[in-house]
């Protein structure tokens, strides 16, 4: 649960001020507490989810992606209930019909929302009030805010998506089966198996580790992706993490030493001209 009481007290005395500096700080708050509920959801994920595998880090982009790989129901709204009575030790699995006579207690909400609608109220708060026009011409003003109506007319629409998203009680990490598998570095990585796809590169969760894995479908197994090395001076091999070599920018080069000779070996991303004789016509 991500507390936004203290984001929605600041934003309503802003409002409540109404000058052009203070409409402008509440669109400023308005833009954390949009970037807070999304990032929180991230943060309870993170379990699942590498910080590498996020494509954008925009607010809305990583919850489409908690949602695509994580958990389906992560901008969802949903009510997480417990039976009032445990199910007896050694009783048959209980039916439909059994579920439905059960008496269970509320244990905490969790409020969904819509990403793009609060991707679109964030980059709205931006452009509305944190960013100002571009003169035109030179007798063109420029203003030291943006429209104070315009602003306030966002800013309050905004507020009311954020405390309606701040009445929820729990943040859940998602449900369902679970696969899961050692790194080479000792970390446990899980994924939810009906997300999970064919050939899809998952990265260790840790953060200091440089390892990733390809998922194997057939066999609901993770192989580890890496390079091949042979040394030029001793011809011993090893390898070493694709991942390391996946954020090589072009001309920068990595540094390791051969495990069987100690000669220092560097990888490097060089562009490279290549030509393809055309087949003759027949």
């Amino acid at each position: 649960m991500t507390d936004l009481q203290s984001s929605i007290i600041a934003i309503e005395n802003l409002l409540q001020e109404g000058s052009e500096a203070s409409l402008t700080y509440a669109a400023l708050e308005c833009r954390l507490a949009i970037e807070r509920i999304c990032y929180e959801r991230l943060r309870v994920a993170h379990e699942y989810i590498s910080h590498d595998d996020l494509k954008k880090w925009q607010p809305k982009d990583i919850v489409n992606t908690l949602i695509q790989e994580v958990d389906s129901n992560a901008a969802a709204t949903f009510t997480l209930s417990i039976g009032s009575e445990p199910v007896q030790e050694g009783a048959p699995p209980p039916t439909v019909e059994d579920y439905q006579s059960m008496e269970f207690l509320p244990i905490g909400t969790h409020i969904g929302f819509d990403p793009s609608k609060l991707g679109k109220l964030w980059n709205a708060l931006a452009n509305l009030a944190l960013h100002i026009s571009i003169p035109e011409t030179k007798d063109t003003s420029v203003a030291r805010y943006g429209d104070a109506e315009k602003v306030r007319e966002k800013v309050s629409e905004s507020l009311a998506e954020i405390k309606r998203i701040g009445q929820g009680t729990l943040l859940a990490s998602g449900f369902g089966e679970e696969v899961s598998f050692v790194c080479s570095c000792g970390v446990k990585n899980k994924r939810r198996l009906s997300l999970l796809k064919n050939g899809q590169t998952i990265s260790c969760i840790d953060p200091k580790c440089d390892e990733s894995y390809t998922y194997i479908e057939s066999s609901l197994s993770f192989g580890r992706r890496s390079l091949d090395i042979v040394c030029r001076k001793c011809g011993s091999q090893q390898d070493i993490p694709s991942k390391k070599v996946d954020k090589l920018r072009k001309d920068q080069r990595i540094y390791f030493d051969c495990e069987g000779c100690g000669e220092q070996i560097s990888i490097e991303w060089r562009p490279m001209q290549g030509q393809r004789t055309k087949p003759q016509p027949q």
